[in-house]
């Protein structure tokens, strides 16, 4: 039986999708496909799949990300589902669970270069969000001084600016997560 959930995550929290999809999986539904926030699964074996979540640069259809899933699909990992975005592509990959975890980013220069991406990304959406934040919270403050407060202003660029600071400190992790990372490089060279 096909069965579709709706549950939102931020584009660089591939990882946390990643162990809610092999969740699913442990509980017997398989996914069959994805969209931006919506996932389509069918009943499996508990267990049975694994479940890769991978941010490649490219869209699904260029010969990059189409040579790739062909290498992992002689690796045994099937593409279940893509959602293009900005450009880039958030691949879904699934395989047999044999117990052994599937390392794509098996490389410290992958896993760095994948931070980044993501670093980069999240500067964006916190530089937009402030913009945003500034901008309602200067209409609410203006529209009050003239004697008549616009609330959905105040609201909404409160809400941007909380967005922001959650923006911040998930910057401030993976500035952290890259260091270590050029750490290791640094140790193992």
């Amino acid at each position: 039986m096909r069965t579709r959930f709706y549950k939102l995550f931020w584009i660089w929290q591939n990882q946390k999708k990643e162990n809610w999809i092999n969740e699913m999986a442990s509980h017997g539904y398989g996914l069959i496909s994805s969209g931006i926030i919506s996932y389509d699964f069918e009943d499996i074996e508990p267990d049975r799949y694994r479940y890769k979540v991978m941010f490649l640069r490219g869209t699904a259809g260029s010969t990059r990300v189409r040579d790739f899933l062909r290498f992992m699909e002689d690796m045994g990992a099937v593409n279940v589902g893509h959602v293009n975005f900005l450009g880039n592509s958030v691949i879904y990959l699934r395989y047999e669970n044999t117990g052994e975890e599937l390392d794509v980013y098996s490389d410290l220069d992958s896993k760095i270069e994948y931070e980044r991406i993501m670093y980069n990304y999240l500067i964006l959406v916190g530089i937009l969000n402030l913009f945003a934040s500034i901008l309602n919270l200067g209409v609410f403050i203006t529209s009050a001084l003239s004697g008549i407060p616009i609330f959905v202003n105040l609201i909404i660029g409160s809400l941007c600016l909380g967005l922001t600071i959650a923006v911040a400190i998930n910057l401030i992790k993976k500035h952290k997560k890259i260091k270590k990372y050029k750490e290791e490089r640094l140790i193992r060279e």
